[in-house]
């Protein structure tokens, strides 16, 4: 480990990108900067009221739990619930709001609101886009990351959309609660190709496909329902691999890859490597994680009281 962070309530997925890496502290409101010289929180974001959207939004359904079982809705409740990083600029998604928002990470302050018309789930900044996945909405958003206008919203296929990936020219998205990902054509905005996810074994709810990560010519999902990590050829469009990994660990609906340049790495109870040439788990830690992001040398684990863990690797050693 080279460092233990300290940020905000309930951390999310760390993006990396503009220099820094960027924590979204879903529980309250606001987005972590930590400076990966110092290993330091230099900023914080206000992006919204996180306590009072959570009493007006989610309390008047009673408990979390009665009626979020089996489903991703309980991201509907995180403000923010996403931030995505690109070479200059920082998007957060505003689940009070219905809005995106773009940080300037030169004045560390909010400097476009985008109203979606969606609840936003997933974030993707491209050189050409910022896209935008509802899981609520069963849609995705374009926005033109120059101008800030919404370009354009898909409605197809559906399906709960969460997961997103820019791999071979194309927009891959994972529709969670249909078990598929879809191949989007960028300039066209059609999705192009649907690729089933199957249980390799008997599930009760699907296969409940969610993060996605681009190697190559492939696309690796993973598979939250049976506990799978799946690939796609991105030439032919057609699962290539599927294999068994530790379950999930943490809240439905939070997980990522890290793709570092030798290496896949899954959070869970443990951490767990992947060699993407062989397509086999080689490495299992004794290091548990909600969610995780790959930069600067290092993976940024998340885990399971909030902290931000830096870890070097190449000096994991296996549990």
């Amino acid at each position: 480990m080279l460092a233990s962070i300290t940020v905000g309530a309930r951390a999310g997925t760390p993006a990396i990108g503009a220099g820094a890496v960027w924590i979204p502290n879903t529980g309250d409101g606001t987005v972590s900067r930590v400076d990966p010289a110092s290993n330091h929180v230099v900023a914080t974001i206000r992006i919204g009221d996180a306590a009072a959207f959570y009493k007006t939004v989610c309390e008047p359904y009673g408990s979390v739990h009665s009626f979020m079982v089996t489903t991703f809705h309980i991201r509907r409740c995180d403000l923010p619930s996403a931030v995505a990083a690109g070479s200059d600029s920082v998007w957060v998604a505003k689940n009070d709001t219905n809005e995106i928002v773009r940080v300037d990470p030169a004045a560390n302050r909010i400097s476009t609101r985008v109203s979606t018309g969606v609840v936003p789930f997933g974030l993707l900044v491209t050189p050409a886009a910022v896209w935008v996945t509802s899981y609520d909405d069963d849609a995705i958003v374009r926005i033109d990351p120059i101008s800030g206008r919404m370009l354009t919203t898909i409605r197809v296929p559906g399906r709960g959309p969460t997961g997103v990936a820019e791999a071979d020219g194309a927009l891959w998205v994972a529709n969670s609660r249909n078990g598929s990902v879809s191949r989007i054509d960028p300039v066209s905005n059609q999705v192009t190709a649907t690729i089933s996810m199957t249980c390799r074994s008997q599930c009760l709810g699907g296969a409940v496909p969610l993060a996605l990560a681009s190697v190559a010519n492939q696309i690796w999902i993973r598979n939250e329902g049976d506990g799978t990590v799946a690939r796609i050829d991105t030439r032919t469009n057609m699962v290539v691999g599927t294999i068994d990994v530790d379950t999930f660990y943490g809240r439905d609906g939070q997980d990522a890859i890290g793709v570092t340049p030798s290496a896949i790495w899954l959070s869970g109870i443990s951490l767990q490597r992947i060699d993407p040439s062989t397509g086999r788990v080689v490495r299992t830690v004794d290091q548990g994680g909600i969610t995780l992001a790959a930069g600067f040398g290092s993976l940024w684990v998340t885990d399971v009281v909030g902290r931000i863990l830096r870890l070097d690797p190449q000096r994991l050693r296996s549990g």
